[in-house]
């Protein structure tokens, strides 16, 4: 049987192998241009008029022995790189004298075949010069214009960031010679409306996840109302205190991310991307260290780079790497290089192998399209083999369900005891107590924040000790009473005894 990474990578060149050929061959000159500090806008390369120069052949040797490539192709090559090199130069004078900046637009999504005809070399790209100052809109009116498309049904992404209608480019990480990604969302009139309802749906989703944290916060500043409160908790299943910004911002990002994730599994990538952003937004307002106690950003970035290559963005891979990158570094963090923190910790789990399995692969895509195919090779065999650890026997998933376990259950407890059905309801059990024990703490915990709320504070200004009060209780003294002399003892037991006994209706 074939191998499934070599056939992976077999079938993505023979997609389009003259684009991907191309594109090789361009990294391997430029990379061996900035080696040897060959400046191809300069003479003799370009003469000072900026007309065509002459390519010394003692280069093109060079480059055709070290590079292993023809003497045209290398010819060739530079030639193209010289007249990108120019342009990009001529785009930054302009930029510079006048103040337009050069955008690139990649257009993504289904654009009537007149509109295909309008783009660049037929890779569905576009130039558009706009001063920074101007706003998104004004940037979607020139888009729309050269696509005849309209402009409500175009969404802009620059560097990870979706792009406000209202606000000045400048302001959203917009800069000259940036490459700004273009969704045209569904082409026929019922689509259309159905994804014009999907805009306004995500506008009252962030809507309702914002007024859900603000009731977070709010319970949490008051420390007694919890009817909305959302338990964020690190990898232990320990709950994180957080400052009401933070939790806020938390909470409104996971809310996003969930919404994303839904649209994902109903395969409406370019709405889950959006969701998905707008969710990083949130989660980029909390400090690197509290992101790094829960790996919800971490799982976070693989959805955004998923996204990334289910809509064939090639050119938002600078972006996809960084990302990738920041949830290797929080999975090593939280779980050990080879997940021996997570069972010194958790006693192991399939949930996380599934996780690393995933990096791996996308890693591995990503590292493909960089022209990287030995370090693709080493990842995309890494994810295989860790798919393979990831199968699960049917017959002995359902023997464990069979006990009245859930299959989510089931299968993670035999994931993570490699098979074995015995250790894997053991497994289940344990997990099954631990989280009963947090949720039994976590209640007693808000427990005790109400009661404290009611009983108020001491004469010196103290939180009134709960377990002292109750302790007094439970002696026979009425509560009133007994809240009353722990204020005016300052939650000593002994003077508060005193108090009782002088006072005993206080």
């Amino acid at each position: 049987m074939r191998n499934p990474v070599e056939a992976f990578i077999k079938n993505r060149m023979a997609a389009n192998l003259a684009e991907y050929e191309q594109d090789a061959i361009q990294k391997q000159v430029r990379d061996k241009l900035n080696g040897e500090k060959i400046k191809l806008w300069l003479p003799p390369y370009t003469k000072e008029d900026g007309e065509i120069g002459v390519i010394p052949q003692e280069v093109v040797e060079k480059f055709s022995v070290d590079l292993h490539l023809s003497a045209d192709v290398i010819v060739q090559t530079l030639q193209g790189l010289r007249v990108h090199a120019l342009q990009k130069l001529a785009e930054r004078e302009k930029f510079r004298s006048s103040g337009l900046a050069s955008l690139r637009i990649k257009i993504s999504g289904n654009v009537p075949e007149s509109s295909s005809e309008r783009l660049q070399n037929g890779r569905r790209t576009m130039s558009v010069l706009i001063a920074l100052t101007e706003n998104g809109l004004q940037l979607k009116q020139k888009i729309a214009e050269v696509l005849h498309f309209e402009v409500d049904r175009l969404k802009l992404i620059c560097q990870g960031h979706v792009i406000c209608e209202s606000e000045p480019l400048l302001e959203q990480h917009v800069k000259n010679g940036c490459q700004v990604l273009c969704l045209c969302l569904s082409g026929t009139e019922a689509a259309a409306q159905r994804q014009q309802e999907e805009v306004i749906q995500m506008t009252k989703t962030r809507e309702a996840a914002e007024l859900l944290s603000d009731m977070a916060a709010k319970g949490q500043r008051s420390n007694y109302d919890d009817s909305y409160s959302i338990q964020i908790a690190d990898q232990t299943g320990k709950p994180l205190e957080l400052p009401p910004g933070e939790r806020k911002a938390l909470t409104l990002a996971m809310t996003l991310h969930e919404k994303g994730r839904t649209a994902l599994k109903d395969k409406a990538i370019s709405q889950a991307l959006l969701y998905l952003l707008e969710a990083d937004k949130e989660f980029k307002k909390c400090r690197a260290d509290i992101l790094k106690a829960v790996d919800n950003y971490a799982v976070l970035c693989l959805d955004i780079v998923w996204c990334y290559l289910c809509l064939k963005i090639v050119e938002e891979l600078p972006d996809a790497e960084h990302r990738l990158k920041n949830s290797e570094d929080c999975f090593h963090k939280s779980y050990g290089q080879n997940l021996e923190r997570l069972t010194a910790v958790k006693g192991g789990t399939g949930r996380e192998q599934a996780l690393f399995m995933r990096l791996h692969l996308l890693q591995g895509i990503v590292a493909f399209h960089q022209h990287q195919l030995h370090q693709a090779r080493s990842l995309l065999h890494t994810a295989e083999y860790e798919l393979q650890n990831l199968r699960v026997d049917e017959d002995k998933l359902t023997e464990v369900m069979s006990i009245g376990f859930t299959e989510a259950e089931a299968r993670l407890g035999l994931r993570a005891c490699g098979g074995d059905t015995q250790a894997a309801v053991s497994q289940i059990m344990k997990k099954r107590e631990e989280k009963l024990e947090i949720t039994k703490k976590v209640k007693e915990e808000r427990r005790m924040k109400r009661i404290s709320s009611r009983l108020g504070k001491t004469a010196n200004g103290e939180g009134v000790n709960v377990a002292n009060y109750e302790m007094l209780v439970s002696m026979g003294f009425p509560k009133g009473a007994s809240a009353e002399a722990m204020r005016q003892a300052n939650n000593d037991v002994g003077r508060a005894l005193e108090v009782l006994e002088k006072h005993p209706n206080c």
